[in-house]
């Protein structure tokens, strides 16, 4: 880094400056994070309305499983 700092390749930042790049670094990170979480819930959602995913059983069904019935009863 000293020798790029010599050649003229970067330029000297001072404190404030780094932390500033700092900052814009993590914000950009968490946009990423934040994007990529509501694409995949919209991916999800859009499967289920098409048939290509099941839907997610309702708290209901999940207390009339058979199967789970099944299983106690053994």
């Amino acid at each position: 880094m000293v020798r790029k700092l010599r050649e003229g390749k970067i330029k000297e930042e001072n404190k404030d400056q780094r932390e500033t790049d700092a900052s814009v670094l993590l914000q950009r990170r968490m946009r990423g994070i934040l994007a990529r979480k509501t694409v995949e819930s919209m991916r999800e959602e859009e499967m289920e309305f098409l048939g290509m995913k099941r839907k997610k059983k309702t708290p209901e069904e999940m207390l009339n499983d058979p199967i789970k019935k099944m299983r106690s009863s053994m």
